[in-house]
């Protein structure tokens, strides 16, 4: 994935190429730029515990697993970074929200890389591999989770306002999905008791695939946060009206 943040044009600070008019200073890039390289990790995670899932690849889910602690040590890198930030510059209004924001986006970061090593558990406990279109229902909803994801992650790199908008009625068409798949796997577990325990491990990754959707979305809403945070910092303050000292009284 590819940054987007370049110079300004006069050779000062860093900052966000048409989206953002204002500086960010050499710690806060920084900060920007490793939670886009944690979203990468994680959504590298999310596309290979669906492979693993898929093809009920074991190796592949045990490389989820351990990849794992890659995801926790970012978070635990830019957590350290926002303290250390917030301790020696004292920010303050929309500079501190921006880096609240970022705490945020680590976080939901943290729980897609949760969600991944879920579904790569399944195909480690091997209770039973789907069946056909149990397996394509997954597969299905994966993509879409992960097209989502990797929208959510672009604007989380740009700053792209308009894409991260975009990101939150293809959250609500994922619900759909799922809502839908979850119902074609009932009727099939109706119709095949024998694989109840097939069926639970399913609708597990059908769920943790609609959470990583979730976290695209709260993705895409803290980056839209940011807007409203610019936008305050361009608003100029209201210059109070003067008022006039009524003339004197002539003698």
């Amino acid at each position: 994935m590819t940054t987007s943040l370049g110079g300004s044009a006069d050779g000062d600070a860093p900052m966000i190429e048409g989206h953002i008019a204002r500086a960010f200073d050499g710690a806060l890039l920084a900060l920007h730029l490793k939670i886009v390289e944690m979203g990468g990790l994680a959504l590298d995670q999310a596309g290979e515990a669906m492979r693993a899932y898929e093809d009920w690849n074991l190796p592949a889910a045990n490389r989820v697993m351990e990849r794992e602690r890659a995801v926790n040590a970012y978070d635990r890198e830019i957590d350290r970074a926002q303290l250390t930030l917030i301790a020696r510059r004292h920010p303050v209004g929309s500079d501190l929200r921006i880096i609240i924001a970022m705490s945020k986006m680590v976080g939901e970061l943290e729980r897609v890389g949760d969600e991944a090593k879920k579904i790569a558990r399944v195909v480690i406990d091997d209770t039973g591999r789907p069946a056909g279109a149990t397996a394509r229902d997954a597969v299905h909803l994966g993509q879409l989770a992960q097209d989502l994801l990797r929208m959510a992650l672009d604007a989380v790199d740009r700053l792209d306002f308009e894409l991260a908008a975009r990101v939150i009625p293809g959250d609500r068409e994922l619900d759909v999905e799922y809502a839908a798949g979850l119902r074609r796997l009932l009727t099939r577990a109706m119709e095949n008791p024998r694989g109840f325990e097939v069926t639970v491990k399913a609708a597990f990754v059908l769920k943790s695939l609609e959470r990583i959707g979730d976290h695209a979305r709260n993705l895409a809403r803290h980056v839209l946060s940011m807007q409203a945070m610019d936008t305050e910092a361009q608003t100029p303050e209201p210059v109070p009206a003067q008022t006039q000292t009524p003339p004197e009284p002539s003698a």
